[in-house]
């Protein structure tokens, strides 16, 4: 019996620690508890590291992180990382009273944890960050126009270009093509898109998602001229709400609306190709994902309340 029982242990501690990441041989559990211990309770302030991941198959191929407090993770030699993870700085262990201020999945794991104990543990998103919000998810055309001749209100133009004059040539502030003044009024500046047929632009993100122009008709639509443009997606990518308020208005209030459903305000989008066009999912990345952490509990200070 002893001989097959250790056999079992050592293949258990060759199982841990092929598996990479925070856990390691000591973390295994089969040994004896030590009833003296010190374990997590609600109100205790306890001191952990951690990586957290999501896989999100839209995107990626794997499982990505998200967050972590570790600066170099141990175990993972080449980490990597979601589009929108957050570049602070990292290293500092994360200190938290157990049962406020941070998700459900988190309070249920870490409690009953000990000092030095490491776990992995999975949070859905109704423990997580809820539920992800339609009214944050968006459609861009895999093909749309745009008028060859633009009429722009002078205070406008002054504000975004200077004083105008005719022939002046100057930048679509979104799209990134030239456009030429042909008429200058008090009240209206008229001007000319200039881009050519077969010219590609990063228009909507810096990368992943490119506008080809297809054709040029400056006689379409009533002398108003129509830019056929085509949007290709090369990989996933993120985009700005506030970029992309310059072409499309019902981009601008999202900030806003993210804020009134508890997520972040920065605007930001991911970029998703569909068979018919092209999603854009202003949602935080970790709502409405099932998130996967290794915590390593680092102290314990019990409440004070309790010791009394």
């Amino acid at each position: 019996m002893k001989k097959w029982t250790s056999i079992l242990i050592i293949a258990i501690i060759v199982i841990g620690l092929s598996t990479g990441g925070v856990l390691t041989a000591r973390e295994f559990y089969f040994r004896e508890d030590d009833e003296e211990v010190r374990r997590a309770q609600v109100g205790d302030t306890v001191e952990i590291h951690y990586v957290g991941r999501l896989r999100n198959p839209d995107v990626y191929d794997s499982l990505r992180i998200f967050d972590t407090s570790y600066d170099t993770i141990p175990g993972v030699e080449s980490p990597r990382f979601t589009l929108t993870y957050d570049e602070r700085e990292r290293g500092e262990p994360f200190e938290f009273t157990l049962g406020e201020g941070v998700i459900e999945g988190w309070n249920e794991n870490v409690k009953g944890m000990r000092e030095g104990e490491s776990k992995r543990f999975s949070v859905p998103p109704e423990k997580g960050y809820g539920h992800a919000s339609e009214d944050l998810i968006y459609q861009i055309p895999k093909t749309e126009t745009v008028p060859v001749y633009q009429r722009m209100p002078t205070e406008e133009f002054r504000e975004k270009f200077g004083e105008p004059s005719i022939n002046m040539v100057v930048e679509d502030q979104f799209w990134g093509w030239e456009k030429t003044v042909i008429s200058v009024g008090a009240d209206v500046v008229r001007l000319r898109h200039e881009p050519d047929v077969g010219d590609r632009y990063n228009s909507y993100s810096e990368e992943g998602l490119i506008t080809e122009v297809k054709d040029i008709d400056s006689s379409a639509d009533g002398g108003r001229g129509e830019i056929s443009l085509e949007n290709t997606v090369t990989k996933p990518t993120v985009v700005n709400s506030e970029h992309l308020s310059q072409h499309d208005e019902r981009f601008r209030e999202i900030p806003q609306i993210k804020g009134r459903e508890g997520q972040s305000q920065d605007g930001q989008g991911i970029v998703i190709p569909n068979e018919n066009d092209i999603t854009v999912d202003f949602n935080d990345e970790v709502v409405g994902r099932t998130l996967f952490f290794e915590v390593e509990v680092l102290s314990i200070e019990e409440d004070a309340e309790t010791e009394e």
